[in-house]
């Protein structure tokens, strides 16, 4: 269950920077109009890291807990 949450941590933190990069770019060749809907796709997916991070970080403290009492 661990590793499933550190993969899904990991795409939505490179979803994140997929999306500044293209929304860079697109602002450079386009403008903003373009642009903008994939900086807030950016921002989606760092609420989205943030949450899963913190998730994680729960259940990593509960298997820790866990193990010192069956111990």
């Amino acid at each position: 269950m661990l590793r499933v949450l550190k993969v899904l941590e990991m795409a939505w933190l490179g979803i994140g920077i997929f999306s500044i990069v293209m929304g860079a770019y697109q602002y450079k060749m386009v403008g903003l109009e373009t642009a903008q809907w994939f900086f807030i796709g950016a921002l989606v997916s760092g609420v989205f890291y943030a949450f899963r991070r913190r998730q994680r970080k729960k259940f990593e403290a509960s298997e820790q807990n866990e193990n010192k009492k069956n111990k």
